[in-house]
């Protein structure tokens, strides 16, 4: 069949071009030029109209022009029989591609329908290598309350099969278990179907499969076609081929992976094949170069709309009726609707199968999102590259390859966790560092071969991916929270209590709350550590007793944890410069209000414990700072506390209204005087009045105790009050745990060790 040819219109330009340089313009001098050539043949050149292939060589010859370069390649029309074998060749293709691909396998081994599972995939436009910026430069654009997938606002959408069409050279680009071969098999089943390119002749060719090292393209796709190179090379030129090529990531070696590109690209740029359509997928971090003439998409995440459609095709596709499909999805949504971290998990197909089968399975989502988590990882530990049956990966050393399941995690859970141990930026890692903390964790010799892990882990299943130049980060932020949690809970209490009580780790422990709602398992840990924190010190543990005792004995209809705080506060107001601003957040307002309303032996002892907390204001400030202005009538220090105090005792025990009475008398003889005269009563005689106060309030009320605390008794006490009300504030956070786990907490918070183990033996044994 002979072939024609005509000016492609990219190069139409360049054809005017050399007409003005040549032949100033003029088609008739280009035609007599030619001799045998009509003005109207030159008029059809120009046109972009076919021409047989000589007449069309010998015009770009004379305007110096390579007719391979500039043309567009087609056939004159083929004969009856011709067409005929093309369609017999197009039917069998078309048979071949619905009984091989028109199925695929979900996790639970079940086969079906591309078209009942397949959703509209959104490509992202945009370019697959990572450019030159810097650290924080990168780190602005992390959207971690929105975007935690670091994608930022340099994304644009563009629908899938929109782009399919509008790209005869495509490369397809994707996270593992972004749908990139479910896409590539839908494009080649509707192909089939007449849906996609109705014209062409599908070929897909499964990368994976090779096996020789003498592989050649032509040959793969005669082979698919069912005739030879001949045919095939016929078949090419002609333009009839859509040739679908899937996973050039899974080509086993680094040296045979380019050797497919290059087949590929030669194939692709050949002049004569200009009319064929190429269509190719790899993960995105594998891919070293961008096919020449190719444009590259990376396939987007799954945005709501998406998921909804994925989740009711999926239980459409296992046999559910229509009223079974509802129930199912409105159990889904409502679990991720309450489940931010629990919802991070649908955006791709992979994972949202994984929550698709567990909800079948047991009829609900697991508010503990660990176990999906869990699952969730070790599909991309272990199975991905299994079901695949990639033989003889090259990517990275094989130090990684032969580490075990459990190992991989466990490389994974240390490097989460030392950069959660440095959390001034918990997101992005360098590599040199990130390497060389690969190489001491798994006895490598150097740093060189630690980077080299580092790109099999980013090769296989892409936890790890460079955003940047030599800059890493978790491809997903809840799986590296994930891995944190995994290193927080085989921390000693100890260890946890100390780092708790860190401000910069409090924020980061947020997050991870936040990501593992509900973090029961975590807030537990929490809890534990904090009250190992001062199960040594035998005077802590005698002030805890003291604070439970006194609680107990309090009549006040309120949380006993709310008023231990009150007691824990007051009482160290005086004893450890605390303050009562620092008082645990029980809404203990409310809690205040109720006690001196309701509860007068309460009512009294935080009076008491105001007054005698304002005697250290007086001490520091007559004692410390001599130009202190103080109040000549103490009204403001004393007398109006005292006051109240000897009010509210009087109904309660009159004996201690009358001691407290005394006392104010006391006091008041001093006022009226002048600050020096005061001063020099307060640093002469106040200890024995003070003195005075305490011992009434210890014999009346069993407070104003001088524990006598040392420096690092009080800093203990400071850190374990801190990181009290820190853990108080998780438990405020929406969802952070179940009502029964918030319920044993606050119960237990503030209690001495002896009474952790009698009310919860198993978790404090």
């Amino acid at each position: 069949m002979e072939r024609s040819r005509k000016l492609a219109l990219t190069n139409w330009t360049k054809a005017n071009d050399a007409l003005n340089l040549h032949f100033e313009g003029n088609k008739s001098k280009l035609a007599t030029h030619l001799k045998k050539k009509s003005r109207t043949t030159i008029t059809a050149f120009f046109s972009q109209e076919s021409l047989s292939e000589p007449e069309f060589r010998k015009i770009c010859f004379a305007l110096r022009l390579n007719w391979q370069e500039v043309s567009a390649v087609e056939t004159l029309a083929p004969t009856q029989s011709e067409n005929d074998q093309i369609e017999q060749v197009r039917s069998r293709c078309c048979k071949k591609i619905l009984y091989q691909h028109s199925t695929i396998q979900l996790l639970n081994q079940t086969e079906i329908g591309v078209d009942q599972l397949y959703v509209d995939v959104w490509l992202l436009d945009r370019s697959p290598r990572t450019f030159q910026v810097s650290e924080s430069t990168l780190l602005k654009s992390f959207d971690l309350r929105n975007d935690r997938l670091g994608l930022g606002d340099r994304v644009k959408r563009n629908e899938g099969m929109a782009v399919a069409h509008a790209n005869a050279r495509l490369l397809i680009l994707g996270k593992p278990g972004a749908g990139k071969t479910t896409f590539l098999k839908h494009l080649a089943v509707d192909c089939s179907n007449d849906k996609f390119q109705p014209k062409l002749i599908p070929v897909l060719i499964e990368l994976r499969k090779i096996r020789s090292m003498g592989w050649n393209l032509l040959d793969a796709l005669s082979e698919e076609l069912g005739v030879d190179n001949q045919r095939t090379q016929t078949l090419l030129e002609q333009g009839r081929l859509l040739i679908l090529m899937d996973g050039l990531d899974e080509v086993p070696t680094n040296s045979f992976r380019r050797n497919v590109q290059e087949q590929l690209q030669s194939l692709a740029q050949e002049p004569k094949h200009s009319g064929n359509r190429f269509i190719l997928t790899c993960r995105t971090q594998i891919i070293e170069m961008i096919p020449q003439g190719f444009n590259s998409v990376e396939v987007a995440d799954f945005n709501d709309e998406q998921v909804k459609k994925f989740v009711e095709n999926w239980f459409c596709a296992s046999g559910r009726n229509e009223a079974e499909i509802a129930q199912h999805w409105q159990a889904f949504s409502d679990a991720t609707k309450k489940n931010p971290s629990l919802n991070e998990l649908t955006v791709t197909p992979v994972l949202l199968s994984l929550m698709c089968l567990v909800l079948q399975d047991a009829g609900e989502l697991p508010s503990q999102t660990a176990s999906l988590y869990r699952k969730g990882i070790r599909l991309l530990l272990e199975k991905w590259n299994d079901r695949k049956d990639i033989a003889e990966w090259e990517i990275g050393k094989e130090v990684y390859r032969k580490l075990s399941i459990d190992q991989k995690e466990a490389l994974l859970i240390e490097i989460a966790a030392r950069k959660f141990e440095n959390p001034g930026n918990f997101v992005l890692f360098e590599q040199q560092d990130l390497a060389q903390q690969i190489a001491n964790f798994l006895k490598l010799v150097d740093a060189q071969e630690g980077e080299a892990v580092l790109k099999a882990i980013e090769a296989q299943h892409g936890l790890l991916v460079e955003r940047a130049d030599e800059l890493w980060s978790f491809s997903h932020l809840t799986f590296q929270e994930h891995f944190t949690i995994q290193w927080l809970t085989k921390l000693s209490p100890e260890q946890l209590a100390e780092k708790i009580a860190d401000k910069r780790w409090q924020e980061i422990v947020k997050l991870a709350v936040e990501s593992q709602q509900p973090a029961d398992r975590l807030l537990r840990l929490i809890k534990q550590a904090i009250d190992h924190s001062v199960l040594q010190d035998a005077k802590l543990q005698e002030f805890l007793t003291w604070i439970q005792s006194k609680t107990e004995s309090t009549k006040v209809d309120y949380k006993s944890a709310a008023i231990r705080a009150l007691y824990f506060a007051f009482t160290l107001d005086f004893s450890c410069n605390f303050s009562l601003d620092y008082a645990l957040e029980f809404s203990l307002d409310h809690a205040l209000e109720l006690t001196l309303n309701h509860d007068l032996e309460f009512a009294v002892d935080l009076t008491l414990a105001h007054s005698l907390a304002l005697v250290r204001v007086l001490n520091h400030a007559l004692g410390i700072a001599p130009d202190f202005e103080v109040d000549p009538d103490l009204d403001l220090y004393l007398n109006r506390p005292l006051t109240r105090a000897h009010t509210r005792a009087y109904a309660l025990d009159p004996i201690l209204a009358n001691k407290l009475e005394k006392l104010r008398i006391q006091l008041l003889e001093h006022v009226g005087q002048d600050s020096g005269s005061l001063k020099r009563w307060w640093n002469c005689s106040s200890h024995k009045w003070v003195a005075e106060l305490r011992q009434t309030m210890i014999e009346h009320r069993n407070i104003g105790h001088d524990w006598q605390f040392t420096k690092l008794q009080e800093q203990a006490l400071q850190r374990y009050y801190d990181a009290n009300r820190f853990l108080i504030e998780l438990l405020k956070k929406p969802g952070a745990v179940t009502d029964t786990v918030r319920q044993e907490i606050e119960d237990n918070l503030l209690l001495p060790i002896a009474e952790l183990k009698r009310r919860s033996p198993d978790q404090y044994s």
